[in-house]
């Protein structure tokens, strides 16, 4: 009789560990299906290399990086910036209407023809697709191979950059007044009307609130369920730039009334910093909390977390490129000048390289330390070792 009860025991328990493994399992699936559409694993799959737009990688480059090689498009290149992907393929599109792949080498890997010229920033999702906007209105998702996956139309062109959320969305703005979230399949899941065009580029905080501004002055915070705007705050003038979050939830943002805000988590102002002109470059954040960004006043500018001036470098001309930091601390930015730089954390220059035409568009860094950005001169450039 013991041994009948000792085994109806032993019986119950292995269907219950069973049980309890089936279960544990299926989450384990889930967690991973609905994580397949995140961002790639790679060294700069988004532009600012993050959903928190921080700039920063966590590579170092070259002390004394030569031209590796140049990789020349069909037209002018002005605000897309390259991307990469897990492989090291590079992506970025043109004025000549073209999105293209290029291979670590600097050969071409394929290139895709829209309707109009290309000035929004790719990302990569972790298989392999790759999204980007078009002045033609739509929203691109192409196969690693270079093929058509869906496209999303709006009512006006993308210069914005989309983002990928942790459940696989796409957040992009609109020249329509809009930003949207569009699902991982190409379908529509909601947008939140503004009263301007949206070119900013939508950063995603750490409990998924969609932050991104507008030309109407305005910086917004809305759910990432349903888009409902949670709350906006109001500057004095155009915002182009895209927001940064730091780790702790703070948001830094410039304004072209020529001030660069810090905001808390809830929309309330935590300091502002003024500088003399516009501010259409983006926000890095360097390893120490340091803020880094570019000026029309010529200025590049380093602030600390309390908003006080640490150093600033004047170069004689407006800086709209959007910078970023390695794991040393060395930012790197393009300039109107037709210059890239690279500063050190202290603000002295490092070295600077000449180019054939100016730079909008913001850099990246690869796993090797190559340094790739665009120029208005049509080419892709990458410096790194030989």
């Amino acid at each position: 009789m013991e041994t009948t009860k000792k085994s109806k025991y032993l019986s119950c328990f292995v269907k219950s560990t069973f049980i309890l493994f089936y279960i544990l399992s299926f989450i384990f699936i889930l967690e991973s299906t609905e994580g397949f559409a995140q961002a790639a694993d790679s060294p700069w799959p988004m532009y600012r290399q993050n959903q928190f737009h921080t700039g920063r990688s966590p590579y170092k480059c070259p002390e004394k990086p030569v031209l590796k090689w140049t990789f020349k498009a069909g037209g002018p290149i002005s605000l897309s910036s390259p991307c990469i992907d897990v492989d090291g393929a590079i992506y970025f599109g043109s004025h000549d209407k073209k999105f293209y792949a290029v291979n670590p080498d600097g050969s071409l890997k394929w290139s895709f023809l829209t309707g109009d010229e290309i000035d929004s920033s790719p990302a990569v999702a972790a298989d392999g697709t790759i999204y980007f906007g078009s002045w033609d209105g739509h929203l691109y998702a192409l196969l690693h191979d270079g093929k058509l996956k869906w496209k999303y139309k709006t009512k006006g062109g993308i210069i914005s950059s989309p983002t990928i959320a942790n459940d696989g969305t796409i957040y992009v703005g609109s020249w329509d007044n809009h930003c949207y979230a569009i699902s991982k399949d190409g379908e529509f899941k909601w947008k939140v009307n503004t009263a301007d065009h949206v070119l900013s580029t939508p950063a995603i905080g750490k409990d998924g609130t969609v932050y991104f501004c507008s030309e109407d002055y305005y910086l917004f915070a809305v759910a990432p369920k349903d888009g409902k705007k949670i709350w906006g705050f109001g500057t004095h003038y155009l915002m182009e730039t895209s927001p940064t979050i730091t780790d702790d939830g703070a948001i830094y943002v410039g304004s072209e009334d020529s001030t660069l805000y810090c905001l808390s988590s809830d929309g309330k102002l935590q300091w502002d910093f003024r500088t003399m002109y516009d501010i259409d470059s983006s926000t890095a954040i360097g390893h120490d909390g340091t803020i880094y960004f570019g000026c029309g006043d010529t200025n590049f500018y380093a602030v600390t977390p309390k908003g006080k001036l640490s150093w600033k470098l004047e170069i004689g001309s407006s800086i709209l490129s959007s910078p970023c930091v390695d794991a040393n601390g060395v930012i790197y930015f393009g300039s109107q000048d037709n210059k890239f730089y690279a500063l050190n954390p202290d603000g002295s220059v490092k070295w600077i390289f000449n180019t054939k035409g100016s730079i909008e568009s913001s850099p990246s860094i690869g796993s090797d330390g190559t340094i790739y950005f665009t120029c208005a001169d049509g080419n892709l450039y990458a410096l790194g070792e030989k």
